[in-house]
């Protein structure tokens, strides 16, 4: 490959890269891919164990079908499915009744007001009226475009045609607590609501309230992909393949080259450069702007922010485990829908017991008793387990700096046999326990178990993210783009940074595009929720 030019060179081969790599192969430019890993997919990773399939790292699809490359390359049609389970969620706390939330929004508060109350029956169809507007007419169109300076999103959304812009507004200004308080839940219902958003590892004290009505609106709405995680990132693969993207994998980028102040290519750990026009990066801050330039090649600024760049606090420890019988709960007496829900939460009925977890977590501290959540993937996709068996993931937040290598087994077992409290039945047939250092040994990227490669907090999201010179996209060193879950709009399965990447870089390359803007964001514009 030495001395091969191309249009495009686009660094990690996760769900960004490949989205980004296939847009532009569709426009007619060159573009290669290089991931440093032995396969593509970054946290879309599916690990099959004597035909269990484990999810290790993305599970919960928050975007599914309404990421723009699902319909722009016809993704259902090359083997992805989603399943949308009618029980989303479900709370389980001993001698009372469970708390249920199905995805049909009806459903949840006619539950609500026969197990609980029918204020908090009302407060919940409220609630989930103003998230889903919240969300659909702004925050979900908004993650498919380029960030926008703060202050001019707020002037937007006041003078936006539709009064939801005010409203949202004056709630982004909250933190999630008092979000939940306004609505005037009762005890149980504002914890369970409130772990939908902090099961994220995000803190009610970083600044991200403006989050938590999508985080809400959309685990309610909640997706897995029908074959495991993996299958998404394969049928990228092959959709980026098929426009024409050349895909190396084992190909670690450790310097990007310059020439007369331009971008000019990348060298790999084996010594292989490669020429190219442009330089796209998916990879995180501190390897973009301080491992893949010499200090004074860049501007100081740009140096500076990688500097500063804050990991997260909280991680995941994982334990997945395969049976032969599936979970039956406690509080499936009272209702049968508990056995049905997607995820299960044990233990938690109070709101203070949740945000003691997190900040436990946060100072670094192991928590004692863990707070956990389960999925049984089996119950949805049969295809995830052989026939007659089962495979479930507990996940829990937890610290980085543990000695995982010495207590991941005691942990693991720590995590199960408080599932165990309420599920008696389970008994374990394989048990592979997954600590959060696991996660920074397979993605390089995903520093100290960042999942969302860095934390998120007022300065590190949207028009900060990673920072105020290259949130969109560009970046002040000239054919050098960065497009990965460090930059808006931040990580997760929702497919928005490789598109709005694609969108830029063709735009500079003066290539035509084939593809519409989406409906979402021709709406939002027409509102006036977005100016640009």
């Amino acid at each position: 490959m030495k001395n091969k030019e191309y249009d495009v060179v686009i660094i990690g081969g996760g769900q960004n890269g490949l989205i980004c790599s296939a847009y532009l192969a569709r426009t007619g430019l060159d573009v290669l891919l290089l991931e440093a890993r032995h396969e593509t997919g970054g946290g879309l990773d599916t690990l099959e164990f004597c035909g269990h399939k484990y999810n290790l790292h993305a599970i919960y699809h928050m975007m599914a079908e309404v990421m723009p490359a699902y319909h722009d390359f016809n993704l259902k049609d090359k083997g992805v499915r989603y399943v949308y389970p009618d029980v989303q969620a479900a709370f389980l706390n001993k001698g009372q009744k469970p708390l249920v939330f199905y995805r049909d929004p009806s459903k949840t508060a006619h539950y609500l007001s026969s197990a609980f109350s029918k204020k908090d029956a009302d407060s919940f169809t409220r609630m989930y009226t103003d998230f889903k507007e919240f969300s659909e007419k702004i925050v979900m169109p908004l993650t498919y475009v380029p960030a926008m300076p703060a202050m001019e999103l707020v002037q937007a959304f006041d003078m936006a045609s539709d009064d939801v812009g005010k409203r949202y507004n004056e709630m982004s200004e909250l933190t999630p607590v008092e979000i939940i308080e306004q609505y005037g839940f009762s005890k149980v219902v504002k914890a369970g609501l409130y772990n939908l958003f902090s099961m994220w590892g995000l803190s009610d004290y970083d600044g991200v309230g403006f989050l938590f009505p999508l985080y809400i609106y959309r685990m309610l709405n909640v997706a897995l992909c029908v074959g495991g995680s993996h299958r998404l990132s394969s049928s990228l693969h092959k959709v980026a393949s098929g426009m024409g993207v050349k895909i190396q994998d084992k190909a670690e980028v450790v310097k990007v080259t310059m020439n007369d102040g331009r971008v000019n290519g990348v060298v790999l750990n084996d010594g292989t450069e490669i020429r190219a026009k442009a330089v796209v990066s998916t990879v995180d801050p501190k390897q973009n702007f301080l491992s893949f330039f010499d200090e004074g090649q860049i501007p100081d600024d740009l140096t500076q922010s990688a500097k500063n760049w804050e990991w997260e606090k909280a991680t995941f420890f994982g334990t997945h485990v395969a049976l032969k019988e599936l979970p039956n709960y406690i509080g499936s007496d009272d209702n049968k829908d508990v056995n049905k829900a997607m995820i299960v939460f044990p233990g938690i009925d109070d709101i203070d017991k949740v945000l003691g977890h997190l900040e436990e977590v946060e100072g670094g501290h192991l928590p004692e008793t863990p707070i956990s959540h389960v999925t049984c993937t089996t119950l949805f996709d049969p295809l995830q387990a052989p026939r007659g068996y089962h495979t479930c993931r507990l996940e829990t937040l937890v610290p980085f700096d543990c000695d995982w290598d010495n207590i991941k087994e005691d942990y693991g077992k720590k995590c199960i046999d408080t599932w165990k409290e309420y599920a008696p039945n389970i008994d374990p047939l394989h048990t592979l326990f997954y600590p959060p250092t696991y996660i920074e040994k397979k993605l390089k990227d995903m520093v100290r178990g960042s999942f969302k490669q860095g934390s998120y907090k007022t300065f590190q999201m949207g028009y900060y993210r990673p920072n105020n010179e290259c949130s969109q996209v560009r970046t002040p060193i000239e054919g050098f783009y960065v497009c990965g879950a460090s930059v808006n709009p931040g990580g997760m399965i929702i497919g928005g940074g490789g598109y709005i990447g694609a969108n830029i870089i063709a735009e500079d390359f003066g290539v035509k595009k084939d593809w519409e803007e989406i409906e979402s964001v021709k709406r939002a514009r027409e509102l006036g929720f977005i100016i640009k």
